[in-house]
């Protein structure tokens, strides 16, 4: 009954009307004011924070708009495990890729949350915070020593609430010097003592991969239990977190979702030969499709997010000029960094075969099985729908002596970061179908320092829709990382702990042994990493005009009353799923939003 129940509950949540939500729950068209202080336009993993954050202080007005719908009440936004059910759903923007010459002319999905949350509220929940040393670079190449690793340590005791987990076996499995406590996000490990530990952390030692106490301690090259965010049993999201009931229910906070922000205007006076243009109104288009504005009186803060963002400061006229005539669109300032300079990681799925019958692929093959947990955790909160099939990470360099590095300058922050991610997966976690039958262990693999940047530019026929174009696999240095990775991996699955269970590789393991054999593997099989940055770029407060978008304040520059604030800012992709970053950068900036700074 209770599975029936959680089903009915999914279904009936596709089947709410467009909603506002206010004071109370209650439901309108569209937003009950016209001016505001503060209007934050997307409710994703930044724009939940931001308004929360702002809210906080009952004597200014937020607006925060949202395109999605709400995540009460979606089952699979909740339980961690069947997260995947989200992507190409209605839940997601459904973004796609152009043809990418590095996956042999193949486009790929590209996965955005289209839901209050954000991505936050569909994503795997992985929740790490990148090295000391690449926050440290951001302080270096903005200028402004207020990024660095020890300054940004208060956002990450605010936003987290750790969960000590219980046991022996933990006692170097996390260090609660690095953790808060009284966040609204909640992080965890996986608790359940599941046959895959051994080998991940006995196999690592036997090929010399460091046991590594927490990987968000700053230091994170080796091996380490991972951290998710889960609490009680359930997803912890920004949604969950910072727009829960309990903030909504703030007079002075207003949550408009389903609702698309098509662009934001200046107001009167002010042009781009005199006084900056100040930014004050949002258009949008409600729930009804009807056309409507919203005025903020102090500030219109932009959490779009890495793919949508550039979309929207072009379509209100900032932007690469030739672009914005292309489109028809009229030039408010120039700007020739939006949408030129994004950077994400990618990835590729390497797959053992093993003589284990507990992996997790019977949970996704067996639903009388499934349906025994999903009762276990509708009763409990407890079980194996818990956690997502991860509970280990490796983070790791090229050797030091590879000569590429002789004729490429090394792209990552320094040689205490990563230059790619090994994830092992207690199932089979490939794009390909899974069989018919058969256990598997799979090892994600990621390149997490690459040295290409991409784009994201205007669709002329439909500018609400973004072109995306991260290059993927086009530099011999990328290429490198990923023969090097995947072959690291492969040692690691033939160490001895793994051969206990006859871990076979379902690729042919011969075209290890060929550069040109493995490379066609790779372009083959690769797919985005969807951890994306850098389309709205923070440079120094005085750098030439329009080689970034934003200053370290977060404001745009060239105008006046608009800011942004989510995944599109950061300089170069960090070393790490960028959920924790970007929690960490939006209570930042909403920081210095508060402190008028």
């Amino acid at each position: 009954m209770a599975s029936l129940s959680l089903r009915f509950t999914l279904l009936l949540t596709a089947l709410l009307p467009l909603t506002f939500t206010g004071v109370g729950g209650v439901a309108l068209p569209r937003a009950p004011a016209d001016v505001y202080d503060y209007i934050v336009v997307g409710g994703g993993a930044a724009g939940s924070i931001v308004a929360s954050r702002l809210s906080e202080n009952s004597s200014v007005s937020v607006l925060l708009i949202e395109g999605g719908p709400s995540n009460e009440g979606v089952t699979n936004a909740i339980i961690p495990y069947i997260y995947p059910r989200l992507y190409r759903s209605t839940y997601d923007w459904n973004f796609t890729t152009v043809a990418q010459p590095g996956l042999n002319g193949r486009a790929t999905a590209y996965l955005r949350g289209h839901i209050l949350g954000g991505s936050s509220s569909i994503n795997g929940m992985t929740l790490n915070r990148a090295p000391a040393a690449d926050w440290d670079q951001i302080a270096s190449f903005t200028g402004d020593s207020s990024f660095s690793w020890n300054n940004i340590v208060q956002y990450i005791q605010k936003n987290e609430a750790f969960k000590r987990p219980e046991g022996s076996r933990f006692d170097n499995a996390y260090d609660p010097a690095v953790h808060g406590r009284e966040g609204p996000i909640g992080n965890s490990l996986v608790e359940d003592d599941t046959w895959i530990t051994e080998p991940t952390l006995t196999g690592a030692e036997e090929v010399g991969i460091p046991h590594i106490r927490d990987v968000n301690g700053g230091q994170p090259l080796g091996i380490s239990w991972q951290q998710f965010a889960v609490k009680d049993g359930a997803r912890s999201s920004a949604a969950t977190g910072y727009i829960n009931e309990q903030d909504r229910a703030r007079s002075n906070l207003h949550v408009l979702l389903n609702s698309k922000v098509s662009k934001v205007l200046p107001g009167p006076g002010g042009t781009t030969d005199s006084a900056p243009l100040h930014f004050t109104t949002v258009e949008y288009t409600d729930g009804n499709g009807n056309t409507q504005t919203a005025v903020a009186s102090r500030e219109i803060i932009i959490s779009t997010g890495v793919m949508a963002t550039p979309g929207l400061l072009m379509r209100s006229g900032l932007g690469p000029r030739a672009q914005l005539q292309a489109a028809g669109i009229t030039t408010l300032l120039d700007i020739p960094a939006v949408g030129q300079y994004l950077q994400d990681r990618c990835g590729i799925s390497a797959i053992w075969s093993v003589n284990n019958t507990d992996t997790d692929d019977t949970i996704d093959r067996n639903s009388t099985y499934f349906n025994e947990l999903l009762q276990e955790w509708n009763d409990h909160r407890t079980g194996r729908l818990t956690q997502t099939g991860y509970r280990h990470m490796i983070w790791a360099r090229v050797p030091e002596d590879a000569p590429i590095l002789s004729t490429i300058d090394d792209p990552s922050s320094g040689p205490t970061c990563p230059h790619y991610e090994i994830y092992p997966a207690n199932k089979w976690a490939g794009t390909s179908p899974r069989p018919a039958t058969g256990n598997f262990v799979t090892m994600s693999i990621f390149v997490s320092a690459s040295n290409v940047r991409g784009s994201v530019t205007l669709d002329t026929s439909n500018q609400m829709n973004p072109i995306i174009d991260p290059k993927y696999l086009q530099s011999d240095w990328d290429m490198y990382v990923m023969r090097t990775a995947v072959r690291r991996a492969a040692e690691y699955m033939n160490a001895p702990a793994w051969r206990r269970w006859n871990a076979t590789p379902v690729f042919d393991p011969s075209i290890l042994d060929d550069d040109s054999a493995l490379d066609q593997w790779i372009h083959t099989n690769a797919f985005g990493g969807v951890h994306a940055v850098g389309s709205a770029r923070m440079g120094p407060p005085n750098s030439p005009p329009g080689t970034d978008v934003v200053g370290p304040d977060f404001r745009v520059k060239g105008v006046r009353g608009l800011r942004i604030v989510d995944t599109s800012v950061f300089p170069f992709v960090m070393n790490a799923h960028t959920m924790g970053p970007t929690y960490i950068m939006a209570e930042k900036a909403a920081d210095l939003i508060r402190r008028g700074l």
